[in-house]
Protein backbone atom coordinates (compact mmCIF):
# COMPACT_ATOMS: atom_id res chain seq x y z
CA UNK A 1 0.00 0.00 0.00
CA UNK A 2 2.82 2.35 0.90
CA UNK A 3 4.31 1.72 -2.55
CA UNK A 4 1.29 3.41 -4.17
CA UNK A 5 0.88 6.25 -1.66
CA UNK A 6 4.35 7.70 -2.29
CA UNK A 7 3.97 8.31 -6.10
CA UNK A 8 0.45 9.62 -5.47
CA UNK A 9 1.75 12.18 -3.00
CA UNK A 10 4.47 13.19 -5.48
CA UNK A 11 1.86 13.74 -8.22
CA UNK A 12 -0.28 15.86 -5.91
CA UNK A 13 2.71 18.16 -5.41
CA UNK A 14 3.52 18.42 -9.15
CA UNK A 15 0.00 19.10 -10.43
CA UNK A 16 -0.17 22.69 -9.08
CA UNK A 17 3.30 23.38 -10.51
CA UNK A 18 2.24 22.17 -13.96
CA UNK A 19 -0.77 24.44 -13.74
CA UNK A 20 1.47 27.39 -12.94
CA UNK A 21 3.78 26.72 -15.87
CA UNK A 22 0.86 26.22 -18.22
CA UNK A 23 -0.66 29.49 -17.07
CA UNK A 24 2.63 31.35 -17.56
CA UNK A 25 3.06 29.87 -21.04
CA UNK A 26 -0.47 30.84 -22.02
CA UNK A 27 0.01 34.42 -20.80
CA UNK A 28 3.35 34.72 -22.56
CA UNK A 29 1.82 33.41 -25.77
CA UNK A 30 -0.94 36.02 -25.55
CA UNK A 31 1.58 38.77 -24.87
CA UNK A 32 3.76 37.80 -27.83
CA UNK A 33 0.69 37.76 -30.04
CA UNK A 34 -0.07 41.34 -28.98
CA UNK A 35 3.54 42.32 -29.69
CA UNK A 36 3.29 40.81 -33.15
CA UNK A 37 0.24 42.99 -33.78
CA UNK A 38 2.06 46.02 -32.32
CA UNK A 39 -0.55 46.33 -29.60
CA UNK A 40 2.03 47.40 -27.06
CA UNK A 41 -0.39 48.55 -24.35
CA UNK A 42 -2.13 45.17 -24.29
CA UNK A 43 1.19 43.32 -24.29
CA UNK A 44 2.39 45.50 -21.41
CA UNK A 45 -0.66 44.60 -19.31
CA UNK A 46 -0.12 40.88 -19.82
CA UNK A 47 3.62 40.96 -19.03
CA UNK A 48 2.87 42.99 -15.88
CA UNK A 49 0.31 40.34 -14.97
CA UNK A 50 2.95 37.63 -15.39
CA UNK A 51 5.43 39.62 -13.33
CA UNK A 52 2.91 40.11 -10.57
CA UNK A 53 2.31 36.37 -10.32
CA UNK A 54 5.94 35.40 -10.91
CA UNK A 55 8.16 38.21 -9.54
CA UNK A 56 11.35 36.43 -10.60
CA UNK A 57 10.39 36.22 -14.30
CA UNK A 58 13.37 37.91 -15.96
CA UNK A 59 11.90 37.46 -19.46
CA UNK A 60 8.90 39.64 -18.59
CA UNK A 61 11.22 42.37 -17.33
CA UNK A 62 13.21 42.34 -20.56
CA UNK A 63 10.06 42.34 -22.71
CA UNK A 64 8.61 45.26 -20.76
CA UNK A 65 11.84 47.21 -21.13
CA UNK A 66 11.72 46.57 -24.86
CA UNK A 67 8.13 47.88 -25.01
CA UNK A 68 9.04 51.00 -23.03
CA UNK A 69 12.04 51.73 -25.23
CA UNK A 70 10.00 51.29 -28.41
CA UNK A 71 7.24 53.55 -27.13
CA UNK A 72 9.62 56.08 -25.51
CA UNK A 73 8.19 55.51 -22.02
CA UNK A 74 11.58 56.07 -20.45
CA UNK A 75 10.35 56.86 -16.92
CA UNK A 76 8.59 53.50 -16.81
CA UNK A 77 11.74 51.81 -18.10
CA UNK A 78 13.88 53.46 -15.43
CA UNK A 79 11.51 52.53 -12.61
CA UNK A 80 11.15 48.95 -13.84
CA UNK A 81 14.91 48.51 -14.14
CA UNK A 82 15.49 49.93 -10.68
CA UNK A 83 12.86 47.64 -9.15
CA UNK A 84 13.82 44.39 -10.88
CA UNK A 85 17.53 44.79 -11.59
CA UNK A 86 18.32 42.18 -8.95
CA UNK A 87 16.57 39.37 -10.86
CA UNK A 88 18.43 40.03 -14.12
CA UNK A 89 21.84 38.53 -14.82
CA UNK A 90 24.50 41.16 -14.09
CA UNK A 91 25.56 41.48 -17.74
CA UNK A 92 21.99 41.92 -18.99
CA UNK A 93 21.24 44.46 -16.29
CA UNK A 94 24.24 46.59 -17.25
CA UNK A 95 23.42 46.35 -20.95
CA UNK A 96 19.87 47.56 -20.28
CA UNK A 97 21.23 50.43 -18.20
CA UNK A 98 23.48 51.46 -21.10
CA UNK A 99 20.51 51.38 -23.47
CA UNK A 100 18.40 53.41 -21.03
CA UNK A 101 21.09 56.10 -20.83
CA UNK A 102 21.29 56.20 -24.63
CA UNK A 103 17.53 56.50 -24.98
CA UNK A 104 17.54 59.29 -22.36
CA UNK A 105 19.96 61.26 -24.53
CA UNK A 106 22.95 60.77 -22.24
CA UNK A 107 25.51 59.25 -24.64
CA UNK A 108 28.58 60.15 -22.60
CA UNK A 109 27.22 58.46 -19.46
CA UNK A 110 26.23 55.48 -21.60
CA UNK A 111 29.74 55.40 -23.04
CA UNK A 112 31.37 55.28 -19.60
CA UNK A 113 29.10 52.49 -18.40
CA UNK A 114 29.65 50.68 -21.70
CA UNK A 115 33.40 50.74 -21.13
CA UNK A 116 32.86 49.06 -17.78
CA UNK A 117 30.77 46.39 -19.47
CA UNK A 118 33.40 45.86 -22.16
CA UNK A 119 36.08 45.32 -19.52
CA UNK A 120 33.86 42.80 -17.78
CA UNK A 121 33.23 40.96 -21.08
CA UNK A 122 36.92 40.95 -22.06
CA UNK A 123 36.19 43.38 -24.91
CA UNK A 124 34.40 40.74 -26.96
CA UNK A 125 33.33 41.54 -30.53
CA UNK A 126 29.72 40.68 -29.75
CA UNK A 127 29.65 43.20 -26.90
CA UNK A 128 31.08 45.93 -29.12
CA UNK A 129 28.45 45.16 -31.75
CA UNK A 130 25.62 45.16 -29.18
CA UNK A 131 26.64 48.47 -27.61
CA UNK A 132 27.08 50.04 -31.05
CA UNK A 133 23.54 48.97 -31.95
CA UNK A 134 22.29 50.85 -28.87
CA UNK A 135 23.95 54.10 -29.91
CA UNK A 136 22.63 53.65 -33.46
CA UNK A 137 19.06 53.64 -32.13
CA UNK A 138 19.38 57.31 -31.24
CA UNK A 139 21.68 58.27 -34.08
CA UNK A 140 24.81 58.78 -31.96
CA UNK A 141 27.01 57.73 -34.86
CA UNK A 142 30.12 59.40 -33.44
CA UNK A 143 29.97 56.98 -30.51
CA UNK A 144 29.23 54.09 -32.87
CA UNK A 145 32.39 54.89 -34.83
CA UNK A 146 34.44 55.22 -31.63
CA UNK A 147 33.30 51.79 -30.48
CA UNK A 148 34.06 50.03 -33.75
CA UNK A 149 37.41 51.76 -34.17
CA UNK A 150 38.36 50.91 -30.58
CA UNK A 151 37.47 47.27 -31.23
CA UNK A 152 39.57 47.28 -34.38
CA UNK A 153 42.56 48.74 -32.49
CA UNK A 154 42.27 46.36 -29.53
CA UNK A 155 41.99 43.32 -31.78
CA UNK A 156 44.74 44.48 -34.10
CA UNK A 157 42.50 43.65 -37.06
CA UNK A 158 42.09 46.50 -39.59
CA UNK A 159 39.31 44.59 -41.38
CA UNK A 160 37.18 44.18 -38.27
CA UNK A 161 33.73 45.80 -38.55
CA UNK A 162 34.62 47.14 -42.01
CA UNK A 163 31.04 47.30 -43.29
CA UNK A 164 29.64 48.51 -39.96
CA UNK A 165 32.10 51.40 -39.89
CA UNK A 166 31.28 52.28 -43.50
CA UNK A 167 27.55 52.40 -42.77
CA UNK A 168 28.02 54.42 -39.58
CA UNK A 169 30.35 56.88 -41.33
CA UNK A 170 27.80 57.31 -44.12
CA UNK A 171 25.05 58.06 -41.62
CA UNK A 172 27.38 60.46 -39.78
CA UNK A 173 28.07 62.13 -43.15
CA UNK A 174 31.76 61.32 -43.05
CA UNK A 175 31.54 60.50 -46.71
CA UNK A 176 35.20 60.06 -47.56
CA UNK A 177 35.76 57.70 -44.63
CA UNK A 178 32.65 55.73 -45.62
CA UNK A 179 33.83 55.55 -49.22
CA UNK A 180 37.25 54.15 -48.35
CA UNK A 181 35.74 51.59 -45.99
CA UNK A 182 33.24 50.43 -48.63
CA UNK A 183 35.94 50.13 -51.28
CA UNK A 184 38.27 48.17 -49.01
CA UNK A 185 35.37 45.92 -48.03
CA UNK A 186 34.53 45.32 -51.69
CA UNK A 187 38.10 44.30 -52.53
CA UNK A 188 37.76 41.29 -50.25
CA UNK A 189 34.04 40.71 -50.84
CA UNK A 190 33.52 41.18 -54.61
CA UNK A 191 30.08 39.54 -54.57
CA UNK A 192 28.79 42.70 -52.84
CA UNK A 193 29.40 44.86 -55.93
CA UNK A 194 25.75 45.89 -56.34
CA UNK A 195 25.30 46.89 -52.70
CA UNK A 196 28.54 48.88 -52.55
CA UNK A 197 27.78 50.44 -55.93
CA UNK A 198 24.48 51.79 -54.57
CA UNK A 199 26.17 53.12 -51.44
CA UNK A 200 28.79 54.90 -53.53
CA UNK A 201 26.10 56.51 -55.67
CA UNK A 202 24.42 57.77 -52.49
CA UNK A 203 27.70 59.35 -51.39
CA UNK A 204 28.39 60.89 -54.79
CA UNK A 205 24.97 62.50 -54.86
CA UNK A 206 26.01 64.31 -51.70
CA UNK A 207 29.58 65.09 -52.72
CA UNK A 208 30.30 64.55 -56.44
CA UNK A 209 33.94 65.58 -55.95
CA UNK A 210 34.60 62.33 -54.10
CA UNK A 211 34.65 60.47 -57.39
CA UNK A 212 38.32 61.43 -57.43
CA UNK A 213 38.77 59.31 -54.30
CA UNK A 214 37.24 56.31 -56.06
CA UNK A 215 39.48 56.95 -59.06
CA UNK A 216 42.62 57.05 -56.91
CA UNK A 217 41.60 53.86 -55.12
CA UNK A 218 40.86 52.09 -58.40
CA UNK A 219 44.17 53.16 -59.89
CA UNK A 220 46.14 51.48 -57.09
CA UNK A 221 43.93 48.39 -56.90
CA UNK A 222 44.56 45.27 -58.95
CA UNK A 223 40.97 44.14 -58.41
CA UNK A 224 38.90 44.59 -61.59
CA UNK A 225 35.72 44.77 -59.48
CA UNK A 226 36.97 48.05 -58.00
CA UNK A 227 37.71 49.38 -61.47
CA UNK A 228 34.24 48.40 -62.65
CA UNK A 229 32.72 50.20 -59.68
CA UNK A 230 34.70 53.30 -60.66
CA UNK A 231 33.34 53.02 -64.19
CA UNK A 232 29.79 52.76 -62.82
CA UNK A 233 30.44 55.81 -60.65
CA UNK A 234 31.52 57.74 -63.73
CA UNK A 235 28.31 56.65 -65.45
CA UNK A 236 26.24 57.93 -62.53
CA UNK A 237 27.81 61.35 -63.14
CA UNK A 238 27.05 61.25 -66.87
CA UNK A 239 30.71 60.69 -67.75
CA UNK A 240 30.12 57.70 -70.01
CA UNK A 241 33.09 58.26 -72.36
CA UNK A 242 35.45 58.13 -69.37
CA UNK A 243 33.67 55.03 -68.10
CA UNK A 244 34.29 53.41 -71.48
CA UNK A 245 38.03 54.00 -71.16
CA UNK A 246 37.99 52.20 -67.81
CA UNK A 247 35.99 49.31 -69.26
CA UNK A 248 38.50 48.90 -72.08
CA UNK A 249 41.00 47.70 -69.49
CA UNK A 250 38.60 45.19 -67.94
CA UNK A 251 37.91 41.63 -69.16
CA UNK A 252 36.10 41.69 -72.55
CA UNK A 253 32.93 40.16 -71.10
CA UNK A 254 32.57 43.15 -68.75
CA UNK A 255 33.04 45.58 -71.64
CA UNK A 256 30.44 43.64 -73.63
CA UNK A 257 27.96 43.89 -70.77
CA UNK A 258 28.62 47.64 -70.57
CA UNK A 259 28.21 48.06 -74.34
CA UNK A 260 24.90 46.18 -74.32
CA UNK A 261 23.67 48.31 -71.43
CA UNK A 262 24.52 51.51 -73.30
CA UNK A 263 22.87 50.16 -76.46
CA UNK A 264 19.69 49.29 -74.55
CA UNK A 265 19.50 52.81 -73.06
CA UNK A 266 20.05 54.36 -76.53
CA UNK A 267 23.36 55.87 -75.44
CA UNK A 268 24.74 55.26 -78.91
CA UNK A 269 27.68 57.66 -78.64
CA UNK A 270 29.19 55.33 -76.05
CA UNK A 271 27.83 51.99 -77.27
CA UNK A 272 29.26 52.52 -80.76
CA UNK A 273 32.95 52.93 -79.77
CA UNK A 274 32.52 50.13 -77.21
CA UNK A 275 31.46 47.65 -79.89
CA UNK A 276 34.11 49.06 -82.21
CA UNK A 277 36.79 48.33 -79.58
CA UNK A 278 35.42 44.83 -79.02
CA UNK A 279 35.54 44.14 -82.75
CA UNK A 280 39.12 45.38 -82.84
CA UNK A 281 40.38 43.10 -80.07
CA UNK A 282 38.39 40.01 -81.04
CA UNK A 283 40.31 37.18 -82.69
CA UNK A 284 37.25 35.04 -83.41
CA UNK A 285 35.51 35.50 -86.77
CA UNK A 286 31.91 35.15 -85.63
CA UNK A 287 32.40 37.32 -82.57
CA UNK A 288 34.13 40.07 -84.54
CA UNK A 289 31.36 40.19 -87.14
CA UNK A 290 28.70 40.13 -84.45
CA UNK A 291 30.23 43.31 -83.02
CA UNK A 292 30.31 44.86 -86.50
CA UNK A 293 26.63 44.03 -86.87
CA UNK A 294 25.89 45.72 -83.54
CA UNK A 295 27.63 48.86 -84.81
CA UNK A 296 25.58 48.70 -88.00
CA UNK A 297 22.33 48.57 -86.02
CA UNK A 298 23.40 51.68 -84.09
CA UNK A 299 24.22 53.61 -87.27
CA UNK A 300 20.96 52.48 -88.88
CA UNK A 301 18.70 53.61 -86.06
CA UNK A 302 20.53 56.94 -86.06
CA UNK A 303 19.87 57.39 -89.77
CA UNK A 304 23.53 56.99 -90.82
CA UNK A 305 22.85 54.69 -93.74
CA UNK A 306 26.19 55.01 -95.55
CA UNK A 307 28.08 53.91 -92.43
CA UNK A 308 25.56 51.09 -91.97
CA UNK A 309 26.14 49.90 -95.52
CA UNK A 310 29.93 49.89 -95.08
CA UNK A 311 29.84 47.76 -91.93
CA UNK A 312 27.31 45.30 -93.34
CA UNK A 313 29.34 44.79 -96.49
CA UNK A 314 32.37 43.97 -94.32
CA UNK A 315 30.36 41.29 -92.53
CA UNK A 316 28.88 39.85 -95.72
CA UNK A 317 32.24 39.86 -97.54
CA UNK A 318 33.97 37.80 -94.84
CA UNK A 319 34.23 34.35 -96.47
CA UNK A 320 34.91 32.70 -93.10
CA UNK A 321 31.32 33.52 -92.15
CA UNK A 322 30.17 30.95 -94.71
CA UNK A 323 31.94 28.12 -92.94
CA UNK A 324 29.61 25.52 -91.48
CA UNK A 325 30.36 26.47 -87.87
CA UNK A 326 29.43 30.12 -88.50
CA UNK A 327 26.64 29.72 -91.05
CA UNK A 328 23.65 30.10 -88.74
CA UNK A 329 25.25 30.81 -85.35
CA UNK A 330 23.83 33.81 -83.47
CA UNK A 331 21.88 34.78 -86.60
CA UNK A 332 24.71 37.07 -87.71
CA UNK A 333 24.53 36.12 -91.41
CA UNK A 334 20.74 36.24 -91.38
CA UNK A 335 20.43 39.56 -89.57
CA UNK A 336 23.19 41.23 -91.57
CA UNK A 337 21.28 40.59 -94.79
CA UNK A 338 17.91 41.56 -93.29
CA UNK A 339 19.42 44.84 -92.12
CA UNK A 340 21.03 45.30 -95.53
CA UNK A 341 17.55 45.01 -97.06
CA UNK A 342 16.17 47.72 -94.79
CA UNK A 343 19.21 49.93 -95.20
CA UNK A 344 19.19 49.65 -98.99
CA UNK A 345 15.54 50.65 -98.92
CA UNK A 346 16.45 53.76 -96.94
CA UNK A 347 19.39 54.56 -99.23
CA UNK A 348 17.93 53.86 -102.68
CA UNK A 349 14.16 53.66 -102.07
CA UNK A 350 14.32 50.56 -104.28
CA UNK A 351 12.00 47.78 -103.18
CA UNK A 352 13.56 45.48 -105.78
CA UNK A 353 16.99 45.72 -104.13
CA UNK A 354 15.46 45.19 -100.70
CA UNK A 355 13.61 42.09 -101.95
CA UNK A 356 16.87 40.68 -103.30
CA UNK A 357 18.56 41.05 -99.92
CA UNK A 358 15.61 39.45 -98.13
CA UNK A 359 15.76 36.48 -100.47
CA UNK A 360 19.51 36.27 -99.83
CA UNK A 361 18.77 36.27 -96.09
CA UNK A 362 16.40 33.33 -96.54
CA UNK A 363 19.44 31.09 -97.19
CA UNK A 364 20.44 31.45 -93.56
CA UNK A 365 17.04 30.74 -91.99
CA UNK A 366 17.15 27.81 -89.63
CA UNK A 367 13.46 27.54 -88.81
CA UNK A 368 9.95 28.17 -90.11
CA UNK A 369 9.80 31.13 -87.74
CA UNK A 370 12.76 32.79 -89.49
CA UNK A 371 11.43 32.01 -92.97
CA UNK A 372 7.99 33.44 -92.22
CA UNK A 373 9.63 36.48 -90.65
CA UNK A 374 11.15 37.11 -94.09
CA UNK A 375 7.70 36.62 -95.66
CA UNK A 376 6.21 39.30 -93.41
CA UNK A 377 8.96 41.72 -94.42
CA UNK A 378 8.25 41.00 -98.10
CA UNK A 379 4.54 41.74 -97.55
CA UNK A 380 5.47 45.26 -96.52
CA UNK A 381 7.51 45.73 -99.69
CA UNK A 382 4.66 44.37 -101.82
CA UNK A 383 2.27 46.81 -100.15
CA UNK A 384 4.60 49.67 -101.06
CA UNK A 385 4.54 48.46 -104.67
CA UNK A 386 0.74 48.10 -104.42
CA UNK A 387 0.99 44.40 -105.32
CA UNK A 388 -1.75 43.63 -102.87
CA UNK A 389 -2.82 40.25 -104.27
CA UNK A 390 0.66 38.74 -103.87
CA UNK A 391 0.92 40.25 -100.40
CA UNK A 392 -2.35 38.60 -99.31
CA UNK A 393 -1.29 35.27 -100.83
CA UNK A 394 1.91 35.30 -98.76
CA UNK A 395 -0.02 36.23 -95.62
CA UNK A 396 -2.30 33.24 -96.12
CA UNK A 397 0.76 31.00 -95.78
CA UNK A 398 1.89 32.44 -92.44
CA UNK A 399 0.98 30.02 -89.64
CA UNK A 400 3.75 30.30 -87.02
CA UNK A 401 2.02 31.08 -83.68
CA UNK A 402 4.38 33.97 -82.84
CA UNK A 403 3.65 35.62 -86.20
CA UNK A 404 -0.14 35.39 -86.14
CA UNK A 405 -0.74 38.79 -84.57
CA UNK A 406 1.51 40.53 -87.11
CA UNK A 407 -0.15 38.55 -89.92
CA UNK A 408 -3.62 39.70 -88.85
CA UNK A 409 -2.49 43.31 -88.56
CA UNK A 410 -0.87 43.23 -92.01
CA UNK A 411 -4.06 41.80 -93.54
CA UNK A 412 -5.88 44.83 -92.20
CA UNK A 413 -3.14 47.20 -93.42
CA UNK A 414 -3.07 45.74 -96.93
CA UNK A 415 -6.84 46.09 -97.36
CA UNK A 416 -6.68 49.62 -95.92
CA UNK A 417 -3.96 50.68 -98.37
CA UNK A 418 -5.87 48.93 -101.13
CA UNK A 419 -8.84 51.20 -100.49
CA UNK A 420 -11.18 48.42 -99.33
CA UNK A 421 -12.41 50.45 -96.37
CA UNK A 422 -15.31 48.18 -95.39
CA UNK A 423 -13.14 45.04 -95.50
CA UNK A 424 -10.39 46.83 -93.58
CA UNK A 425 -12.88 47.99 -90.95
CA UNK A 426 -14.10 44.42 -90.46
CA UNK A 427 -10.51 43.08 -90.23
CA UNK A 428 -9.61 45.81 -87.76
CA UNK A 429 -12.49 44.79 -85.48
CA UNK A 430 -11.49 41.13 -85.74
CA UNK A 431 -7.89 42.02 -84.92
CA UNK A 432 -8.81 44.09 -81.84
CA UNK A 433 -11.13 41.34 -80.55
CA UNK A 434 -8.54 38.60 -81.08
CA UNK A 435 -5.56 40.62 -79.81
CA UNK A 436 -7.00 43.12 -77.28
CA UNK A 437 -3.58 43.80 -75.77
CA UNK A 438 -1.72 43.64 -79.07
CA UNK A 439 1.16 45.94 -79.94
CA UNK A 440 -0.64 47.25 -83.04
CA UNK A 441 -4.08 47.85 -81.53
CA UNK A 442 -3.78 51.61 -81.10
CA UNK A 443 -2.21 52.01 -84.52
CA UNK A 444 -4.98 50.00 -86.19
CA UNK A 445 -7.73 52.00 -84.49
CA UNK A 446 -6.14 55.34 -85.37
CA UNK A 447 -5.44 54.34 -88.97
CA UNK A 448 -9.05 53.28 -89.40
CA UNK A 449 -10.31 56.44 -87.72
CA UNK A 450 -8.27 58.65 -90.05
CA UNK A 451 -9.45 56.79 -93.15
CA UNK A 452 -13.11 57.07 -92.13
CA UNK A 453 -12.74 60.81 -91.50
CA UNK A 454 -10.77 61.64 -94.66
CA UNK A 455 -11.97 61.74 -98.25
CA UNK A 456 -10.89 62.72 -101.75
CA UNK A 457 -7.35 64.07 -102.14
CA UNK A 458 -6.72 64.04 -98.40
CA UNK A 459 -7.44 60.31 -98.24
CA UNK A 460 -5.23 59.64 -101.27
CA UNK A 461 -2.42 61.66 -99.68
CA UNK A 462 -2.85 59.77 -96.41
CA UNK A 463 -2.47 56.42 -98.21
CA UNK A 464 0.57 57.78 -100.06
CA UNK A 465 2.12 58.94 -96.79
CA UNK A 466 1.64 55.46 -95.33
CA UNK A 467 3.35 53.80 -98.29
CA UNK A 468 6.20 56.29 -98.05
CA UNK A 469 6.52 55.57 -94.33
CA UNK A 470 6.76 51.86 -95.09
CA UNK A 471 9.54 52.81 -97.48
CA UNK A 472 11.36 54.70 -94.72
CA UNK A 473 11.14 57.92 -96.74
CA UNK A 474 11.28 61.10 -94.57
CA UNK A 475 9.04 62.76 -97.15
CA UNK A 476 6.21 60.74 -95.56
CA UNK A 477 6.27 63.22 -92.68
CA UNK A 478 5.87 66.18 -95.01
CA UNK A 479 3.03 64.48 -96.89
CA UNK A 480 1.18 63.75 -93.66
CA UNK A 481 1.79 67.30 -92.41
CA UNK A 482 0.18 68.55 -95.61
CA UNK A 483 -2.92 66.46 -94.87
CA UNK A 484 -3.04 68.06 -91.42
CA UNK A 485 -2.79 71.53 -92.99
CA UNK A 486 -5.84 70.68 -95.07
CA UNK A 487 -7.91 69.20 -92.22
CA UNK A 488 -6.68 70.85 -88.96
CA UNK A 489 -6.88 67.44 -87.27
CA UNK A 490 -4.18 67.69 -84.60
CA UNK A 491 -4.02 63.92 -84.18
CA UNK A 492 -2.62 63.76 -87.72
CA UNK A 493 0.08 66.21 -86.69
CA UNK A 494 0.89 64.07 -83.63
CA UNK A 495 1.26 61.08 -85.96
CA UNK A 496 3.58 63.11 -88.19
CA UNK A 497 5.77 63.94 -85.18
CA UNK A 498 5.93 60.27 -84.17
CA UNK A 499 6.93 59.32 -87.72
CA UNK A 500 9.68 61.95 -87.71
CA UNK A 501 11.06 60.47 -84.49
CA UNK A 502 10.93 56.93 -85.90
CA UNK A 503 12.75 58.10 -89.04
CA UNK A 504 15.54 59.72 -86.95
CA UNK A 505 14.47 63.23 -87.98
CA UNK A 506 14.46 65.01 -84.58
CA UNK A 507 14.75 68.53 -86.02
CA UNK A 508 11.70 67.95 -88.20
CA UNK A 509 9.81 66.59 -85.17
CA UNK A 510 10.72 69.61 -83.04
CA UNK A 511 9.64 71.96 -85.81
CA UNK A 512 6.21 70.30 -86.00
CA UNK A 513 5.87 70.49 -82.22
CA UNK A 514 6.05 74.30 -82.42
CA UNK A 515 2.37 74.20 -83.43
CA UNK A 516 -0.06 76.12 -81.19
CA UNK A 517 -2.02 73.13 -79.91
CA UNK A 518 -5.74 73.61 -79.35
CA UNK A 519 -6.79 70.18 -78.10
CA UNK A 520 -5.69 69.81 -74.42
CA UNK A 521 -4.85 66.11 -74.65
CA UNK A 522 -2.89 66.60 -77.88
CA UNK A 523 -1.04 69.50 -76.25
CA UNK A 524 -0.04 67.37 -73.26
CA UNK A 525 1.08 64.46 -75.45
CA UNK A 526 3.04 66.88 -77.62
CA UNK A 527 4.80 68.06 -74.46
CA UNK A 528 5.72 64.45 -73.67
CA UNK A 529 7.16 64.00 -77.17
CA UNK A 530 9.17 67.19 -76.73
CA UNK A 531 10.53 65.81 -73.45
CA UNK A 532 11.64 62.63 -75.21
CA UNK A 533 13.50 64.73 -77.77
CA UNK A 534 15.40 66.71 -75.13
CA UNK A 535 19.13 66.12 -75.33
CA UNK A 536 20.18 68.15 -72.28
CA UNK A 537 19.34 66.51 -68.95
CA UNK A 538 19.06 69.78 -67.00
CA UNK A 539 16.76 71.24 -69.64
CA UNK A 540 14.63 68.08 -69.63
CA UNK A 541 14.27 68.18 -65.85
CA UNK A 542 13.22 71.83 -65.88
CA UNK A 543 10.71 71.12 -68.63
CA UNK A 544 9.29 68.14 -66.72
CA UNK A 545 8.97 70.13 -63.48
CA UNK A 546 7.26 73.02 -65.27
CA UNK A 547 4.81 70.64 -66.93
CA UNK A 548 3.94 68.91 -63.64
CA UNK A 549 3.44 72.27 -61.93
CA UNK A 550 0.98 73.34 -64.61
CA UNK A 551 -0.63 69.92 -65.20
CA UNK A 552 -0.42 67.84 -62.00
CA UNK A 553 -3.47 65.76 -62.97
CA UNK A 554 -2.46 65.01 -66.55
CA UNK A 555 -2.77 61.41 -67.73
CA UNK A 556 0.86 61.77 -68.86
CA UNK A 557 2.06 63.07 -65.47
CA UNK A 558 3.48 59.68 -64.37
CA UNK A 559 5.79 59.61 -67.40
CA UNK A 560 7.03 63.11 -66.60
CA UNK A 561 7.67 62.10 -62.99
CA UNK A 562 9.64 59.07 -64.14
CA UNK A 563 11.90 61.32 -66.18
CA UNK A 564 12.95 63.33 -63.14
CA UNK A 565 16.17 62.09 -61.60
CA UNK A 566 16.20 61.62 -57.85
CA UNK A 567 17.93 64.45 -56.03
CA UNK A 568 18.95 65.11 -52.47
CA UNK A 569 20.34 62.86 -49.78
CA UNK A 570 18.80 59.42 -49.55
CA UNK A 571 19.26 56.86 -46.82
CA UNK A 572 21.71 54.09 -47.62
CA UNK A 573 20.65 50.55 -48.45
CA UNK A 574 21.48 48.37 -45.46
Amino acid sequence: MKRFLLPLAFLLVLIPLWGQYNERDILNQQAYQMLGQRQFAEAEKIFLQVLEKYPDDANSVLQLLNIYFQTSQLDKAENLLRQYRRILPANQATEQEVLLLVMQGRPDDAWNLGQTQLSRMNHSESTYRLLASYFERRGFYDHVLRLYEEARARRGNPDLFRLEIANAALNYRRFEQALREYLTFLEKNPSNIYFVNNQCKTILREDPELIATIGEFAETSANHIIKELYANALLSQNRAPEALEVYKNLPPERLLSFAEQQYATLNDEVALPAFEHLAGISTETLERNDYRLRQAFIHFRSGRHVETDSLLRAVIADSLMLERKNYQRRGVNLNARKLMAENSLALTKSTATAKTWYEEARRFCGSAYDRQNIDLALVRLLAIDQDFETALTILNGVNEPKHLETRDYLRFSVELLRGNTDVADSLMNEYVIRWPGGVYVNDAIYQMMFVLELSGKDLDSFHLANRMMLLGDPAAVDTLAAVFASTDDEELLILAVEWAILLAEPDKALNLLEHDWQDPVSAEYAALLRLKLSTEEDEAQRFARDFLTANPGSIFAPKFRMSLARTGYSRPDF
